[in-house]
């Protein structure tokens, strides 16, 4: 599979993908969720990476945003700018609004999968 086939389906958020509301729950790890927590959300410069893109070859799977996080961060984070100013996502993947209903904050997709909030300090280890 060519990489520009690999990523057209890679443009809307997956059946899968944490961000949405129908998602399956218990499909992702606890760790998982606390990583994303701590690396893509304070400073907006980080970028979540969509799970689906090991699909790709190793030398591509860093260029594949996930859609429910740029959907949900928007041009407010500097990151999404970048990934569209590099040409890595369109204008009109941000600011989708038809796809599947997504969870309107980090917050309230940690809680639908059971996830105890982490302190914002990425610098000190959450509590069990």
């Amino acid at each position: 599979m060519t990489k520009a086939a690999a990523t057209a389906k890679l443009r809307r958020p997956c059946s899968s993908c944490p961000w949405r509301v129908d998602a399956p729950r218990g499909h992702w790890d606890r760790q998982h969720f606390i990583d994303i927590w701590r690396n893509c959300q304070d400073d907006g410069v980080h970028i979540m990476l969509c799970h689906k893109a090991g699909t790709l070859p190793e030398a591509e799977r860093n260029d594949i945003p996930c859609q429910g996080w740029i959907r949900r961060m928007g041009f407010d984070a500097i990151g999404v700018r970048i990934l569209a100013m590099r040409g890595k996502i369109t204008i009109a993947e941000v600011e989708d609004k038809k796809g599947p209903r997504l969870f309107p904050t980090f917050t309230a997709m940690m809680r639908a999968n059971k996830i105890r909030l982490p302190k914002r300090s990425r610098w000190e280890e959450p509590k069990p």
